[in-house]
Parts: structure tokens; sequence; C-alpha cells
């Protein structure tokens, strides 16, 4: 196989099993990719990059490497996906700087957030807001955007449960406990293997079943 045939074949490769990853991961726009996805796109590129224009790497072992490679990427994303700590750690969580009309100066000053008020200041000016006195809650999510509401408008919904796995709700969020969410499921006779989704929202709790159920109980 000649030096031109070769770079083009490993290219095409190199696309397919890029590709094929998106896929299979259900990310096929930039807006849905993880810091994990991200990242794990430059080291992909420096992969194919670097070895696409060499003859001392068989064919073989780019494959081999840009599997490897592929395989640590949804690795990681199972991991961020079970274990909040490492979810946390790895994407990030939602940080609330607004509610009840007030900021929060605590998250704001927090070192750990890195917020940044003028670039806040500027993404609300985009989005036809003149001032911060119109807001009555606002949120950074973990991918950089903002949630924002005026007072008249319902709070965003919050997962406490996701595939039957009950999750840490943080207190500035809802004040609710795990064995406060393990209550209602005995009290409404679910079962949490039973349960794919529970959100609360405008002081309601639906729980979604993996059957196709759904429940909507009071919640305040």
């Amino acid at each position: 196989m000649n030096f031109y045939m070769l770079v083009f074949v490993k290219f095409i490769i190199g696309f397919a099993v890029v590709i094929f990853y998106f896929n299979q991961s259900g990310k096929t726009q930039l807006s849905q990719m993880t810091p994990i996805d991200l990242i794990g796109n430059f080291i992909l590129g420096g992969i194919i990059g670097g070895v696409i224009y060499t003859d001392s790497i068989s064919l073989s072992r780019y494959i081999v490497v840009l599997i490897i490679g592929t395989l640590l990427m949804h690795f990681l994303n199972y991991i961020a996906k079970k274990f909040d700590v490492f979810r946390a750690l790895a994407l990030g969580n939602t940080i609330v700087f607004i509610k009840n009309g007030s900021l929060l100066m605590d998250n704001i000053q927090d070192k750990k957030n890195k917020i940044d008020i003028i670039n806040i200041m500027s993404s609300l000016h985009s989005r036809g807001i003149g001032s911060m006195q119109e807001i009555y809650y606002a949120q950074i999510e973990p991918n950089g955007s903002l949630t924002v509401k005026n007072k008249e408008e319902k709070d965003p919904s919050v997962i406490l449960i996701l595939d039957s796995e009950i999750k840490d709700c943080p207190s500035h969020l809802l004040d609710i406990s795990q064995d406060t969410v393990q209550h209602l499921l005995d009290k409404y006779s679910l079962k949490l293997e039973d349960v794919y989704l529970a959100e609360y929202y405008d002081k309601k709790i639906m729980f979604a079943l993996y059957d196709g159920k759904r429940i909507t109980i009071p919640f305040y």
C-alpha cells in the first residue's frame, strides 16, 4: 500500500471510529457534549493527526489506539453518570446565584465557582434582560449556560431519582433528603427499582416508571 493510500485509509478509519462513538453515545451535536467528550476529541484528534502521516505505526496499532481512546471516553462518561462525586468533579454542579430576587453572595464569592459577573451580565443583556433587578431566580448550569426566571415564573425542576438511583439534592435547590424520597416511595407503594425518573416541579413530584406509567404526587 503506497503512502497516499495509507493516509487515506487511516483518515477514513479515524473518521468512522469517531462518528460511530458519537452516534452510539447519542451526542451528535456540540451542545450535547460534556467536558469529557471535548477533551476526548482533542486526544483523538491528536492520535489521528499524529499517526496519519507516519509509517512507523502500523495500521493495526493505529486502530487499537483509536479504540482504546473511545472506550476510555465511554468509561469516564459512564462513571460520571453513575457517581455524583465524579460527576461534580468532571462536569461541575448547578450554581444558583440569585434566589428570591437576592444575590447569593456566598456562591458568587466562592472561588471554586469562578463566577464572572461581567460575563453573566453580557449574557443577560444578549437575552434582552436589562438588569439583575428583573430576575427572581438564576442559576449557572454545568455546561455554562444560564437558567433565568422572573418572579411570575416557576422554579426549574430538580431530579430526585434517575435510573433507579436516588440522587443527592443540593439544599439550595430543594431541601429534601434521600431518606425523605425513600419515605415517599414507601408511602405510595413504589419500588425504587421500578422508577426510572423522579422529578420535582411546581410543588409536585412526578415518578416515571420503567413500564411507561407516570405517577404525580403533591409535595410542599
